[in-house]
């Protein structure tokens, strides 16, 4: 089976009739459902040296990053105190480490990324990482309860899909989620680049959202507006 192409996608949430603002600008359903999917995805570098890495398949990654992970989200530190800031801090490194922010930045412009000067696709890639990240620390905070089932495992030469199910908390009830990572190998390891959950992908929505700006205004209004979501105070 053929490893689905980055340029076809479903319609999101955020493409439907009703003036929804973009998804990267909000709070939503795809933020909850996508915080537990990545959980187990961003964080193999705590687990296994790169030399290690190159020797195991993707799924025993995410498997062994998940089992890491887990512990180190039980903390239950105030989120006011220092240690919940060095424990945020790491978070966001375990996310820079194994999500590959300039191929999700690559692909989700597609072809306004050729347009871009070098300092530009740098801009862009850094605003995002800072988005991503700050959301995620938000959204993880406390939630450490969930377990994860990885069932299938597809490799053809670089590219990767890793599939199974995802068991939550939302709101106190119990939520089932299919899931589905696609990863890169690249520099003798795996990093991910898209996220989906209940047939819901991460990149795909980021692409509708990030292109809709661009075709209604400018790329440099969608920067505009990524940074302004990053000046405020609560996000």
């Amino acid at each position: 089976m053929m490893i689905s192409s980055p340029t076809s996608f479903t319609r999101p949430e955020s493409m439907r009739a009703g003036g929804a603002p973009p998804a990267f600008l909000r709070r939503g359903r795809a933020a909850a459902a996508f915080l537990g999917a990545l959980t187990a995805a961003l964080g193999a570098a705590l687990v296994l040296p790169p030399t290690a890495l190159a020797a195991t398949g993707p799924k025993d990654e995410l498997l062994q990053a998940n089992a890491k992970l887990k512990k180190h989200f039980a903390s239950k530190s105030p989120s006011w105190s220092p240690e919940a800031d060095a424990r945020n801090a790491k978070i966001k490194e375990i996310v820079g480490g194994f999500l590959d922010f300039e191929e999700l930045a690559q692909r989700a412009l597609i072809r306004h990324w050729d347009k871009l000067s070098p300092a530009k696709r740098a801009e862009f890639v850094r605003t995002l990482r800072e988005l991503v990240e700050r959301n995620y620390v938000k959204q993880l905070y406390g939630q450490p309860h969930y377990r994860l089932k990885l069932e299938e495992e597809e490799i053809e030469g670089d590219q990767a899909v890793v599939r199974g199910t995802l068991l939550a908390k939302s709101r106190g009830k119990k939520v089932t989620m299919a899931l589905e990572y696609k990863l890169l190998r690249k520099a003798n390891r795996w990093v991910v680049y898209d996220v989906v959950t209940d047939d819901l992908s991460l990149l795909e929505n980021y692409r509708a959202d990030f292109n809709k700006v661009i075709a209604k205004e400018s790329f440099d209004a969608l920067l505009a507006k990524m940074k302004k979501k990053l000046a405020e105070k609560d996000g």
